[in-house]
């Protein structure tokens, strides 16, 4: 399918957004999140807690390989631990195993479908091959936190890209409202 030039143009800024966000490992405490919004404690949740933790000690030095075992280890325990699933994603995107990080998001979010990090960040893997779901997936993103400037930023640009010159201006128009340090790329 030929692509409008802008939807060419997209994927760089949208990525550039997302290395800035992105790459933060998420962690809960010792409850999962259905997808009816209601919370349980989960089988196990002492043991899931604890590989969790020690999957975000091993991620923030850097060390991804005991990261990874470690998440796996809390899935075994919680195996709808929207967090675990969410930090596999960003392993696997960071290793540039695109398809294992769509799956793991799409996983978390089945977990929860409001798991703002996940729809923002699946939303970016979706902008090239996908633009009217990454749209979808950034109206999610912005609905379930407001506050986020790089959704309404990146979900802006989509909306020009795709002829809605208006709906877009006013998306961007907030990013920039929630956060003055960001640019409008139309601009510059």
């Amino acid at each position: 399918m030929n692509q409008p030039r802008a939807w060419r143009v997209i994927p760089s800024v949208v990525l550039a957004a997302a290395l800035a966000l992105g790459a933060t490992a998420c962690s809960s405490n010792d409850t999962s999140t259905k997808p009816d919004g209601s919370t349980s404690v989960a089988p196990n949740a002492k043991k899931a807690k604890t590989a969790l933790e020690a999957g975000l000690k091993a991620h923030s030095k850097g060390d991804l390989t005991t990261a990874a075992a470690d998440y796996k280890k809390t899935l075994r325990y919680d195996p709808t631990n929207k967090f675990a699933l969410y930090n596999l994603a960003l392993i696997d995107a960071a290793a540039g195993n695109y398809g294992l990080a769509e799956e793991k998001y799409r996983a978390a979010l089945k977990t929860d479908p409001t798991y703002e990090p996940a729809l923002f960040n699946l939303a970016i893997l979706r902008t090239s091959r996908d633009p009217k779901e990454a749209i979808k997936l950034y109206r999610a993103a912005v609905v379930s936190n407001e506050k986020d400037a790089s959704a309404w930023l990146n979900l802006g640009l989509l909306l020009r890209a795709s002829g809605q010159q208006r709906e877009g201006d006013a998306a961007v128009d907030r990013a920039l409202k929630l956060n003055p340090d960001l640019k409008d790329p139309a601009k510059s």
